[in-house]
């Protein structure tokens, strides 16, 4: 695949698994923190009733809506794997091209000096 190609490949992944990665984020910080950490049943023994309805919206978002949870948790995790890889090989691209042309610029200024 070329660079232009691996480029553009790796910047519309990101562009579509973005938004549900800051989904993920958000969601599991809010499940992580205060009154969220508790199940729905405890925010209603202690008269939260409030919270329980964004309790569980909140779940829904994160853990997934029903039986395609499963398949939208590896889906995102191949989207954020490729794009820890092709970003790697897009770094790694880009530094050989920048000693390459290092090389080039030092040995033309040597070069045009002897003469």
């Amino acid at each position: 695949m070329k660079g232009i190609n691996l480029n553009k490949l790796h910047r519309y992944v990101g562009i579509i698994i973005a938004p549900f990665l800051v989904i993920q984020t958000l969601t599991g910080l809010m499940l992580s923190f205060g009154p969220l950490r508790l199940s729905g049943s405890e925010l209603l023994e202690r008269h939260l009733p409030v919270l329980h309805g964004w309790w569980n919206g909140i779940v829904t978002a994160h853990f997934g809506p029903g039986i395609m949870d499963d398949g939208y948790h590896v889906v995102l995790g191949a989207g954020i794997f490729w794009m820890a890889f092709s970003g790697w090989i897009l770094y790694l691209r880009g530094r050989r091209l920048r000693k390459k042309m290092k090389k080039s610029t030092t040995a033309e200024k040597s070069g045009g000096g002897s003469h």
